[in-house]
């Protein structure tokens, strides 16, 4: 008989879920209900850095190049230095000891007599030769700020032509400005070039 009743508490005992509980279904509701607000916040805060490094990198990209076809030009090609177009002696800047700036283009001359120049017009920078005129930045950019000067020190140095501008993401509006400060990407950019030939 001992046997017998232990086979029946035995048996009550084996009892077989088949769900879960209403508590157990409240918690686990209640523990996803804090969980989605944070993950979609560090998906969010992700997503505003990604578009502020697709900015910084835009601008950084297209400045560089901007910066170093300027610099490249100049310094392996320009022979003398033209304040307007058509290069001559009478419009020829930074011939003698003096300083000159322009807040929107230099025209150079090489050694065959080609004219080369850079101009800023509204929100880009452009290069302009006698064979084309090509923009040095895309629509995604804006550039303003623009300066380009030269100074000769020496009668016997060459001159010096110095370079600057800023450079920021274009939001869409045709400006700078925006309310987001994750969409909001500027560089400064600055330089001196010596001329090679002279």
């Amino acid at each position: 008989m001992g046997i017998e009743k232990f086979k029946m508490k035995n048996e009550k005992l084996k009892i077989v879920r088949k769900s879960f509980t209403l508590i157990e279904v409240l918690a686990t509701i209640g523990v996803i209900a804090l969980i989605i607000p944070l993950v979609f916040a560090i998906v969010f805060t992700l997503l505003r850095q990604q578009i502020k490094v697709y900015h910084l990198t835009t601008v950084k990209r297209e400045g560089d190049y901007a910066l170093n076809i300027i610099s490249n030009l100049i310094r392996d090609k320009a022979f003398t230095i033209h304040s307007s177009l058509p290069p001559s002696e009478n419009n020829q800047v930074c011939q003698i000891v003096e300083t000159f700036s322009s807040p929107t283009s230099l025209y150079f001359q090489d050694n065959n007599n080609q004219w080369f120049g850079f101009v800023f017009d509204s929100d880009s920078i452009s290069s302009s030769s006698a064979a084309l005129i090509s923009s040095l930045n895309s629509s995604k950019t804006i550039v303003d700020n623009f300066s380009i000067g030269c100074q000769k020190t020496a009668d016997y140095s060459s001159a010096t032509v110095s370079l600057s501008f800023d450079i920021c993401f274009n939001n869409g509006s045709g400006s700078c400005n925006t309310s987001r400060p994750e969409e909001a990407a500027s560089l400064y950019y600055q330089t001196r070039i010596k001329l090679r030939n002279f």
